[in-house]
């Protein structure tokens, strides 16, 4: 195989490795845990703001918080698509380039070349 072609496979296994280390982390929390750190923290974030438990502002606080998070959660998972599909396509163009060098040099040793579409 070509330097080229092996350096291509490198996003696809950057992001495999990164997703298997997020998950491998992940798996350290409970949802429990998670659920009770994350609840913690926007307490923390209201009581910061001023917001005394128990009161509208509070609410509203909180609410937010957990709209803030759910946000965070589907753009990290937009990002993840993104950086998926353009490795998909970059390995597509390196598979392409290659059987378009391959078809020259057929051509060029009087062969017929292969269809690379």
């Amino acid at each position: 195989m070509s330097r080229t072609y092996l350096n291509a496979g490198r996003p696809l296994l950057m992001l495999g490795l990164v997703a298997v280390l997020g998950a491998g982390l992940a798996a350290c929390q409970s949802p429990e845990q998670r659920r009770y750190a994350n609840l913690s923290e926007d307490n923390n974030t209201c009581a910061d703001f001023g917001a005394r438990q128990g009161s509208r502002e509070y609410t509203d606080c909180m609410l937010a918080q957990q709209s803030r998070r759910d946000s965070e959660k589907l753009n990290a998972l937009e990002r993840q698509r993104i950086a998926t599909q353009n490795s998909k396509d970059s390995l597509e163009m390196v598979r392409k380039m290659e059987c378009d060098r391959e078809a020259k040099k057929d051509r060029e040793a009087g062969r017929r070349p292969r269809n690379c579409h």
